[in-house]
């Protein structure tokens, strides 16, 4: 096949077997992530890439690119790939020590389930939110994008809805057979801005927009603004709790404008679900531990009062009420049910000296 290259044949393999990530940097033997673990790929079986093999790499996969571009003048760049009928992948390019890198994420053509994440049974109540806003939060590489790709596939397939999408880059593709149509917009060649994404969303009929990462004040005014306006709206924050997450949506704020934030947040908040991936049992594969918000009447006098702190406590005791949940009551919960290895869960555990407690054991001195 005269259009197809080395870095086809590696992205196959890293589809073909399970891994999150393939890494190709310059001079350095070709690495994949699977189950959480890096895995070095022998050089008798990919050798080493030379400078101008990774550049190549890199020309190969922006050869259909919506613009010219020199590479040699790019100190990073994030794109999306597709082989067709295999998976689609995020391709982040890198400049390192004068040379090339790239990191490709795999992302599967099949949406997965609320099963296949093996997700609570709240997170897909939280779907059924008509307005306000859902966040979905945690650290880079946690599978935020999936689970939100999970839940809209969901909602489209249920519900007769208009979804608008700015992504950066696009990932999930969803299908034209659903009840719901979603127009999905890619940050650089359909909309040139977020905060251009979220302007034009509101003239676009939307009945659900999802905004990509809400990380800078104009994209978070922007957000709780068409919250308002009896849209739901979902972003993703880089945070790795519940209150952190609201706590650094407001930190883009000057302390004179926190209190009227605060209150909008208060006002328009539906969930928070903040995830962490960790080795199953066994090292078969990930799963998501989550801390899931629910913002009850209970959390919103505490957003409004600013008394982040007394949130945890009500999350916890919201479990049985809202299906809200903390990381210490989930991360219990899959070693109770054998998913995840106890020394694994403590490593995670937000409060770990009330997490050995909690589950029996001996607090170490």
């Amino acid at each position: 096949m005269s259009d197809w290259h080395m870095i086809d044949d590696l992205l196959l393999a890293a589809n073909k077997y399970g891994a999150s990530d393939l890494i190709v940097r310059t001079d350095d033997r070709v690495r994949m992530r699977i189950h959480g673990s890096v895995i070095t790929v022998s050089p008798d079986q990919v050798p080493i890439q030379s400078r101008a093999q990774v550049k190549a790499m890199i020309e190969h996969m922006l050869r259909h690119h919506h613009e010219q571009v020199d590479i040699e003048k790019q100190k990073s760049m994030d794109f999306h790939y597709s082989l067709e009928n295999v998976a689609h992948f995020r391709i982040h390019m890198m400049r390192t020590n004068g040379a090339f890198g790239i990191v490709a994420r795999v992302i599967p053509k099949k949406i997965p389930s609320f099963e296949d994440l093996h997700l609570p049974p709240v997170i897909r109540e939280i779907t059924n939110n008509r307005n306000g806003l859902i966040i979905i939060a945690g650290a880079t590489g946690s599978g935020k994008s999936t689970t939100m790709a999970t839940m809209l596939n969901h909602i489209i397939s249920h519900r007769a809805v208009h979804v608008v999408t700015i992504e950066d880059p696009m990932e999930f593709r969803y299908g034209t057979n659903k009840k719901g149509t979603v127009c999905q917009r890619q940050l650089g060649e359909d909309v040139a801005t977020y905060s251009d994404g979220l302007s034009d969303a509101l003239r676009e009929a939307p009945d659900i927009i999802v905004a990509g990462e809400a990380r800078d004040r104009e994209v978070i005014q922007l957000a709780l603004q068409a919250s308002e306006t009896g849209h739901l709206v979902m972003v993703t924050v880089h945070a790795t709790t519940a209150v952190g997450t609201m706590q650094r949506l407001m930190s883009a704020f000057a302390l004179d404008e926190q209190d009227a934030i605060r209150e909008r947040l208060g006002q328009n908040l539906r969930a928070i679900v903040v995830q962490k991936l960790l080795p199953t049992k066994g090292s078969k594969g990930r799963i998501a531990a989550l801390e899931v918000l629910i913002c009850n009447s209970v959390i919103r006098h505490y957003i409004l009062e600013n008394r982040f702190g007394d949130i945890p406590k009500a999350i916890e005791e919201g479990t049985t009420i809202y299906g809200s949940q903390t990381f210490d009551q989930h991360l219990q919960q899959m070693v109770e049910k054998g998913m995840v290895e106890y020394e694994e869960a403590l490593a995670n555990a937000v409060q770990r000296e009330d997490f050995v407690m909690r589950m029996g054991r001996d607090v170490e001195v």
